[in-house]
């Protein structure tokens, strides 16, 4: 890290205070109307924009941040159940401030730092920041060693279904230059952005998924499970709904679910949803879905491939634990 960026000089504050300024994220970019989303129940408009505002939040503290120790103080003093939200949107912020401070890498030591509890979600909020700069994705990702940086891809895919639904998930537009197993984890991203695109009702949901080529369901899957079980706003009867649905794909739609319930365990931020939803996509507690994570972890390797193999073990674990 550059000595600036451990010591803001006055002139990096005052371009940190302009940074907050021309890259502002107004709460209204995250309104359901605004984004033109199918939702019918009054609840879930209020909880879905309660996440982009909690969202917004953390990303106008980390685009105009200069201090690591002052935007760690802010987070903590966020509510709790749904501060993954302000990290995520804190990760994006820092980094796309860092493209456009050279020399400056607080990214980084964020994610070791103060994001370190959080780290899937602030890998997530990279993924956002990558959607909006012109870099290559996979080539920017390349600079990092962490097996958890694959979430990135996983966070452009959110960024791509929430602000451009109607391009990638009603036209099926498919983003340049990923391989296979890149793409496979943007539409896990993707599948979770159908959870809020199409208002946390399961039939419409699914019904927006099957629209797909067959060779994307099991990802989209995946990403639909995890929303559901990170973000929550289901209705009745949606776990059931959800897992007959998805048919041969239930052992994908879990693995969300594993992973929500190990993102909100390793943060400490548990959530009555999240219990809900390991209970009714794999009849097991929260605690008991975040093992199956932790105990298919690879040793070692932190490669795509390594993340991929690691989905493909909790899938495995959980068809033979849930009998799908």
């Amino acid at each position: 890290m550059s000595e600036l960026a451990l010591a803001p000089t006055p002139a990096r504050r005052l371009w940190a205070r302009l940074l907050g300024r021309i890259a502002h994220l107004d709460d209204e970019q995250t309104r359901v109307a605004r984004r033109g989303f199918k939702v019918e129940r009054p609840e879930v408009v209020e909880r879905l924009e309660s996440i982009g505002e909690h969202f917004a939040w953390g990303y106008n503290h980390g685009v105009r941040c200069c201090e690591l120790d002052e935007l760690a103080r802010e987070l903590a003093m966020h509510p709790r159940a749904d501060a993954g939200f302000a990290y995520e949107g804190a990760a994006m912020g820092l980094a796309i401030a860092d493209w456009m401070t050279p020399g400056r890498h607080l990214f980084e030591a964020y994610v070791s730092g103060p994001a370190r509890a959080h780290e899937y979600m602030a890998w997530v909020g990279l993924g956002w920041a990558l959607a909006r700069l012109p870099v290559l994705p996979m080539r920017a990702l390349a600079r990092y060693h962490n097996l958890n940086q694959w979430l990135a891809l996983d966070g452009w895919g959110f960024h791509e279904g929430y602000f451009n639904w109607r391009r990638c998930i009603v036209s099926h537009r498919l983003p340049r230059g990923l391989n296979a197993q890149a793409l496979q984890v943007f539409d896990q991203g993707l599948g979770r952005s159908l959870w809020f695109v199409r208002g946390a009702e399961a039939p419409a949901v699914v019904g927006a998924l099957y629209t797909f080529d067959n060779a994307r369901h099991a990802d989209l899957w995946a990403g639909v499970g995890l929303a559901a079980a990170y973000a929550g706003a289901a209705a009745p009867g949606a776990w059931r709904a959800l897992r007959t649905s998805a048919g041969a794909h239930a052992p994908a739609l879990a693995q969300g679910a594993v992973f929500a319930a190990q993102a909100r365990r390793r943060a400490g931020n548990p959530a009555v949803h999240t219990d809900l939803a390991c209970a009714g996509l794999l009849g097991l507690s929260a605690t008991e879905a975040a093992d199956i994570a932790v105990e298919t972890l690879p040793a070692g390797d932190q490669s795509l491939q390594a993340y991929q193999g690691w989905r493909t073990a909790i899938q495995q674990r959980c068809a033979a634990l849930c009998g799908y």
